[in-house]
């Protein structure tokens, strides 16, 4: 019978979400970067120059790696990660740096790190300023790697969101994630009991060519080439991360309006199916932490329909937006 692995999962989602708020009063008492909340924050630096920066990390994705994959590829993650969260600004990424944590791993493992950034910031015009290290031998475990990465990208005014116009009966355009990205590994290293039985890293993945381990470390993709050049015609955008697809795209909409999602409109990927069914893990469980083959909502005028669909074809209207009532969730998935 499907389960929740969590047994506190939704008080500890609740309690995330409670702090993050405190924290946020905390910040604007003292400080004015705007849109405080959304996926980055801005900050003017003058009349003409507007800045969003992001600060994430790759959380315990990387302790796949101890067992199996490419170091690199944590590399291209964090970045991926960073630059996904400024582009719904509007901002085209401008510096970037890391920060990396450990107790004792081998050092080759760390330069394919760095070199997976070095890569992914070449990829997206970015200049990589700077990072630190740090060996904590009492803090983290033999082989543990903290990557957290900070971007600062340049907002140009056309590009930014338009949530001003947001309108009920607007689309909602699902662009597809290629796995898990970066978020739902505590989750998946507990269903499949990962650090006691790395050989199941090796299992192909029902319905695929790929192996568990091959489709768990597949760095997150970025979008930023897909999308730059149309952010005109985008009204706003989520990145579906932590939280999956409740947890993030409300983000993106004022109050007044809902996201109102099909989960019927797109196909679940088979990684996903294979999470829930040899995890045993309930629907609204699985909605809750992954991304469900979704990295991307985009919100557009139902005229620009066929010039956003066309940037690839594996993007699909998946929802639509509709005016919201008082106390109502701001993000509703219909399963019919």
């Amino acid at each position: 019978m499907p389960k929740n692995h969590y047994k506190v999962a939704d008080a500890r989602l609740t309690d995330a979400s409670n702090l993050t708020s405190k924290i946020l009063s905390i910040v604007k008492r003292d400080s004015n970067p705007k849109d405080l909340g959304f996926f980055s924050s801005s900050t003017t630096l003058s009349n003409k120059i507007t800045v969003a920066s992001s600060v994430d990390g790759v959380g315990t994705k990387s302790r796949i790696f101890k067992y199996f994959g490419d170091y690199s590829n944590l590399g291209h993650d964090i970045v991926n990660h960073c630059v996904n969260d400024i582009l719904p600004s509007g901002a085209k990424p401008l510096i970037f740096l890391d920060y990396l944590a450990f107790s004792s791993i081998n050092e080759v493992d760390i330069l394919r790190v760095v070199e997976g950034i070095s890569e992914a910031c070449q990829y997206v015009g970015c200049s990589l300023a700077g990072g630190e290290t740090a060996q904590m031998t009492d803090i983290y475990e033999s082989g543990d790697l903290e990557i957290v990465g900070f971007m600062m990208g340049l907002i140009e005014e056309k590009k930014r969101p338009k949530l001003n116009t947001i309108r009920s009966g607007d689309l909602v355009v699902g662009i597809p994630s290629n796995g898990l990205h970066t978020n739902g590994y505590t989750l998946v290293r507990k269903i499949f009991n990962i650090e006691k039985n790395q050989d199941v890293l090796n299992s192909l993945v029902p319905g695929t060519r790929f192996s568990l381990g091959e489709m768990l470390t597949s760095p997150h993709k970025s979008y930023f080439h897909l999308l730059w050049d149309s952010l005109e015609h985008i009204k706003s955008i989520a990145h579906i991360t932590g939280g999956g697809i409740p947890g993030n795209a409300g983000r993106s909409i004022p109050d007044d309006f809902k996201v109102v999602v099909n989960t019927k409109a797109w196909e679940i990927p088979n990684l996903f199916r294979f999470i829930k069914d040899f995890g045993k893990v309930t629907e609204t469980e699985m909605y809750n932490v992954f991304n469900m083959g979704l990295g991307m909502l985009v919100i557009i005028d139902s005229s620009k329909k066929d010039l956003i669909l066309d940037l690839n074809d594996e993007m699909k209207v998946v929802g639509h937006i509709e005016k919201r009532m008082p106390r109502e969730a701001k993000v509703v998935l219909k399963r019919n």
